[in-house]
């Protein structure tokens, strides 16, 4: 099935969006949850295409090999025709490997419906219907773009290590909530890979490539009017070893951030794991309950 093919019925928005893998603009909430449900499920689609394309791809390698030792054996008994079968086999393999990377150029990162559109979901009720929630996301993930080094590094007790660092603030909401005040959540990965060399047990040469994807999310809450703050009681509610918090002046407004961290690590690809959503908007959740007053939107 063609991109297109798995588009299809999808709003202009949407298309648009997987073509450009980046969202942007000032969406109402349920609009906004429309698209991002198309999103996922054009991702969804893509990454089991991405699968089997590279499935296929693995087999017809395996069989190119198993059929190239068979026309070998068999070459002596004058069976020209057994050559057959690793010519078509590397035919196939490269044709379905062509088409994983083509598949893999479509994918979009995981991050927007683990972590944001299940956070928007439990904001819902906070959001105020009658404004415009203000977006900016990137989706591409780890692109040749964002690539801020590449290069060698300390191998240790590897042959050679070679890294390559992604930088991807790739999502910021603006929330207008129902008190007047205004919810902010920002996104931001660095993606670390490695392609180690090292020799193994036996003497031979090996490859691994392993991943690790460093996580901030940012939370700022700015009241409607200035309000103070219990500076003191959010900061006894971080954790100081992931979290940081400060007051911030932002628009003629005093206001709280509350900043956490993750780690993710993966291997052979990058890893699509992201913040949990309840985490995210355990938050603003805290930064409600510092702000005086403002108990009537915190739950």
């Amino acid at each position: 099935m063609s991109a297109a093919q798995r588009t299809k019925g999808f709003s202009p928005e949407a298309q648009e969006a997987i073509e450009a893998r980046a969202l942007t603009g000032a969406w109402e909430l349920r609009r906004l949850q429309r698209v991002l449900g198309e999103l996922t499920r054009f991702d969804e689609t893509n990454e089991a295409a991405t699968r089997k394309a590279r499935n296929i791809m693995i087999w017809c390698i395996v069989l190119g090999v198993v059929s190239l030792i068979v026309a070998f054996v068999s070459f002596d008994d004058g069976l020209m025709w057994v050559w057959l079968g690793p010519v078509v086999m590397t035919a196939l393999a490269v044709l379905f490997g062509m088409k994983w990377r083509g598949l893999k150029k479509l994918d979009l990162i995981d991050d927007f419906r683990k972590c944001l559109m299940p956070a928007l979901r439990d904001l819902a009720q906070d959001v105020d219907a009658g404004k415009r929630i203000r977006v900016r996301m990137d989706l591409a993930g780890p692109v040749e773009r964002k690539q801020i080094s590449h290069g060698n590094v300390d191998p240790g007790r590897y042959i050679q290590v070679k890294e390559t660092v992604y930088e991807d603030p790739w999502g910021e909401v603006r929330l207008p909530l129902v008190d007047g005040s205004t919810a902010t959540l920002e996104f931001k990965a660095w993606w670390t890979k490695r392609e180690r060399k090292y020799r193994g047990r036996a003497g031979k040469i090996k490859y691994k490539t392993k991943w690790s994807k460093k996580y901030s999310a940012t939370a700022t809450l700015l009241p409607a009017v200035e309000r103070s703050w219990d500076e003191e009681g959010l900061r006894s509610r971080t954790d100081g070893k992931r979290e940081k918090a400060q007051l911030v002046q932002k628009e003629g407004v005093t206001g709280a951030r509350l900043e956490r961290h993750w780690v993710f690590k993966g291997v052979g690809g990058p890893p699509g794991d992201a913040p949990p959503a309840k985490e995210v908007v355990g938050m603003l959740l805290r930064l409600f309950g510092a702000m005086r007053g403002g108990s009537e939107v915190a739950r």
